[in-house]
């Protein structure tokens, strides 16, 4: 009797020397990555199909190909900033939001910084009805695109192109609020019309916006990757917001299993869930 052999859609081989070694499906991509820091990889060499180092993609920049993951089909690309359309450390809370899909059915839910879609498709999916937020348009068609490719086109999304935290503050104006807040924001971004954002500056704020936006809360995920910020700093917050008990919001690193039994952290996250 044999059993299923099929490698999973993502993989991260190796890691060390501020890169890291991962395959998304049918390639393998090696890339710079500070945060990985001094350790020392495991392989002698590296092979891969895809190399970005010194800010650009070596050769042709290929194709896009087809990665699926947590039931979710993307489509990846080689994007000039080194990115290829998914943080595979996000399955974890795409596969947490399936496992609640019958509680959260109807429900309204903001995905702020959506990036293309895993956490929006992750809910539509379950009969959420979404809100996409993101400032960059191209990256908007990209989650877009995703969401037709998982047969989402019909589901209620809304595909919104703006800096978060101006939308957030004009819904809070027309008394919309939600269900569902599900927010990864970067360290440092901009908005559709140049404003700044930085993590450690802005924040607060954002919480702020979160609480009036969603006061009698079903769920709500925050994730991020900014030095000096972990899982329990994201769980003060939302404690302090909404008066939880300590059971109620959990929180920790995003982790990476590598191939060779080591585990890479790859941000923060603080999330609860209430019926």
């Amino acid at each position: 009797m044999s059993g299923n052999t099929d490698p999973p859609p993502y993989e991260l081989l190796d890691f060390g020397d501020n890169r890291k070694l991962e395959r998304f499906g049918s390639r393998v991509v090696q890339r710079e990555s500070p945060s990985v820091g001094w350790a020392m990889p495991s392989l002698r060499s590296w092979e891969s199909d895809l190399v970005f180092e010194s800010k650009t993609w070596s050769g042709p920049v290929p194709e896009p190909w087809s990665f699926r993951m947590s039931d979710i089909e993307f489509e990846l690309r080689a994007t000039p900033t080194g990115q290829v359309g998914v943080f595979p450390e996000q399955q974890f809370n795409w596969d947490w939001i399936a496992a609640r899909g019958e509680a959260v059915q109807g429900k309204r839910a903001i995905n702020l910084f959506g990036y293309t879609g895993g956490a929006t498709i992750a809910l539509a999916k379950q009969g959420v009805h979404v809100t996409h937020v993101d400032s960059a348009k191209s990256v908007v068609l990209w989650a877009r695109k995703n969401a037709a490719s998982n047969g989402l086109q019909d589901k209620p999304i809304r595909w919104i192109v703006d800096d978060a935290v101006s939308f957030m503050q004009r819904e809070i104006r027309r008394q919309n609020d939600y269900d569902i807040v599900i927010a990864d924001p970067p360290s440092f971004g901009r908005g559709t019309k140049k404003q700044t954002w930085k993590f450690d500056r802005d924040f607060d704020n954002l919480m702020d916006l979160v609480l009036k936006l969603c006061p009698r809360p079903v769920m709500i995920i925050l994730s991020c990757h900014t030095p000096g910020w972990g899982g329990n700093e994201l769980q003060r917050a939302l404690k302090g917001m909404y008066d939880f008990t300590s059971p109620d919001v959990e929180a920790g690193d995003l982790m990476l299993d590598c191939a060779d039994g080591r585990a890479l952290a790859s941000g923060c996250f603080a999330r609860f869930f209430r019926k």
